[in-house]
């Protein structure tokens, strides 16, 4: 009898040793850390970087042969080609960094802006953005949010929410370069309130309305804590350049995606 006895106790100790093993290599299962996503390799630009300028996407209905409007499919085939080839949309911060630090960004680097706060810059180009892991800014003349007219305060805010960088594009869409000091601070100070009150960011990066620059008016970005402005003067950002007039692509509906691949890849692109 106390050898069935014995017998039963082994029996039931080796099940209980089983079912702890078992358990064990659920629990390490379970803790085994997920795949982390591949690393982006990372250098400092030796050409530079494109900075894309688009405005309108879609159709202008006030002007349909408008140049400066690129279409949707047009559009979305540029991003897709950006895509498939490998670049890495950058922010504006790291623009900055390697602009004036000379900080390395993620290879094949490319910035994206939207300018004037379009609606089809909620409409096309968000979801576009959120499908791909884009990064982009989108410079937005904060007087005309609720006006009925581009973006409203509620889509800028959702699409901020989304990952897209907002910035200002001055209070009144009108030319900096021409206006008096109190003017030219009055604008640049409600545009910077308005985009502290609706979206709560310290806004540092500005796009001259027109690609109107001078000097007086980069003097008073930089009162207003500006530490890049952006001109429609055609070419690539590079380390060492004036960050208070950086340079753009401009992208319009002339542009196919033959163009579009030169202008950014070379800053010897064929002129449209």
């Amino acid at each position: 009898m106390r050898i069935w006895k014995l017998a039963c106790m082994a029996l039931v100790c080796c099940a209980l040793l089983a079912g702890c093993g078992t358990e064990t290599k659920q629990e390490t299962a379970s803790a085994t850390p997920k795949q982390a996503a591949p690393q982006v390799e990372m250098a400092v630009p030796k050409k530079g970087i494109p900075v894309l300028m688009y405005h309108m996407i879609g159709v202008d209905k006030n002007d349909p042969n408008n140049p400066a409007v690129v279409t949707e499919a047009h559009f979305k085939e540029q991003m897709k080609f950006l895509k498939d080839n490998d670049f890495h949309p950058i922010t504006l911060q790291q623009l900055y960094e390697y602009m004036v630090h000379n900080q390395a960004v993620p290879v094949r680097p490319v910035v994206l802006t939207f300018d004037d706060g379009y609606p089809d810059t909620y409409s096309i180009v968000m979801p576009v953005m959120k499908e791909y892991g884009f990064k982009c800014t989108v410079f937005i003349p904060t007087y005309d949010a609720d006006q009925g007219t581009r973006l409203n305060w509620k889509q800028i805010e959702e699409m901020q929410a989304a990952g897209m960088d907002i910035a200002s594009h001055s209070y009144h869409h009108e030319r900096v370069n021409q206006m008096g000091g109190n003017t030219l601070s009055s604008e640049l100070q409600k545009s910077q309130d308005e985009l502290k009150q609706h979206l709560g960011i310290t806004n540092e990066f500005f796009c001259y309305p027109y690609g109107g620059d001078n000097a007086a008016a980069e003097a008073a970005l930089k009162k207003f804590g500006i530490k890049l402005a952006f001109t429609m003067d055609p070419g690539w950002a590079h380390y060492g350049d004036n960050p208070y007039a950086v340079q753009r692509i401009w992208i319009g509906n002339p542009v196919d995606i033959g163009n579009f691949k030169q202008r950014v890849t070379t800053e010897q692109y064929e002129q449209r």
